[in-house]
């Protein structure tokens, strides 16, 4: 199992980035146990994406909300384990229903197999989750059930917006509220929870995670439009490649170059230089600036509320981790 170093996501306070690395390396060595199968196949295919690596965002916010409560508590390893399997769980669902040819820099599982075989990977990393959390209380176990409940809801929300020219902004941002934001605030509530925070602290860590969400997924939004391949690890304008309209591209719907876009689009999921030539009218009518915006909206959000959790060297790496997501895409990092 590997995870990738990011760049600006390690904590401020020197001390408290080995604390987190160290259990992040407890959880790296968790990972792998609480895969395994029966079958060798299966086994294989549940380590397949996290062998090729990932970030560990979400596990790390567990292990970070943690320091709200009692840090050292031992649950807050298999809870960080249940967080990273359900999201990997979904990235297998994702590749199918997306036609992915590469996640992380190694062919999807679904071409390194087939759609078969990465659907029941999914499913299976489902239950292992389930099973990390039935250990954790009922309480843990209720929580990732409904979550993943609105993970489903806010995937099959996507596949009804696809391709529609006619989706209001309200509405996507919805759908990411579901798809991205519920298993981030989850994460932050189960740290929270797992290390015995109060209940205040838990329902701002709870606050703070959806909103962080929110401008974890915008950020990938404008980025999707304006970064290289190496930087995306996929190429740029996959989203719009696969039918899926993101901010920027709603709002450049309603903007000068609408009239040309619809044209593009009308004709299926662009590609080549009908993809260039939509990019370059998205990033023409001020869509991009508009996303940028959004993202700064929902830092300063999540900075306002990492503020009103105890001060210490916890609560400044959220604060830094909200402005590192308004870096990372080049919006205002706000107040």
């Amino acid at each position: 199992m590997s995870r990738r170093v990011i760049p600006g996501l390690e904590a401020p306070d020197a001390t408290l980035e080995a604390q987190i690395r160290g259990r992040l390396d407890r959880v790296e060595e968790a990972l792998g146990k609480a895969v395994a199968a029966d079958s060798d196949l299966l086994s294989a295919t549940a380590r397949y994406l996290l062998q090729a690596g990932g970030k560990r965002f979400r596990p790390m916010l567990v292990l970070l909300s943690g320091h709200f409560g009692d840090p050292t508590d031992p649950r807050l390893i298999p809870g960080s384990v249940a967080i990273e399997v359900t999201h990997v769980a979904t990235l297998y669902h994702d590749d199918v229903i997306d036609e992915a040819d590469s996640r992380h820099g190694v062919p999807a599982a679904n071409v390194r197999w087939n759609n078969t075989v990465a659907i029941l990977t999914g499913d299976f990393l489902f239950a292992k989750a389930s099973e990390l959390s039935a250990d954790l209380g009922p309480e843990v176990c209720r929580l990732l059930a409904q979550t993943i409940a609105i993970l489903c809801d806010g995937q099959v929300r996507e596949l009804e917006a696809a391709g529609k020219l006619d989706q209001t902004e309200e509405n996507y941002l919805e759908i990411i509220r579901r798809k991205t934001g519920a298993l981030i605030a989850t994460s932050c509530r189960l740290g929270g929870l797992l290390s015995d925070a109060s209940a205040d602290h838990v329902e701002i860590l709870t606050e703070f995670g959806a909103s962080l969400g929110m401008a974890f997924q915008l950020s990938d939004d404008v980025m999707d439009f304006t970064a290289t391949q190496m930087e995306l690890q996929k190429e740029p304008g996959q989203d719009l490649r696969e039918g899926i309209y993101t901010l920027p591209l709603l709002h450049a719907l309603h903007g000068a170059g609408r009239d040309e876009l619809v044209r593009i689009l009308s004709m299926g999921p662009p590609d080549g230089e009908m993809l260039d030539r939509a990019i370059e009218l998205i990033h023409q009518g001020g869509s991009i600036d508009h996303a940028r915006a959004a993202v700064t909206a929902e830092v300063n959000r999540a900075t306002a509320l990492a503020r009103r959790l105890p001060e210490g060297s916890a609560q400044h790496a959220l604060v830094q981790l909200a402005k590192f997501l308004a870096v990372r895409c080049g919006a205002e990092q706000g107040e």
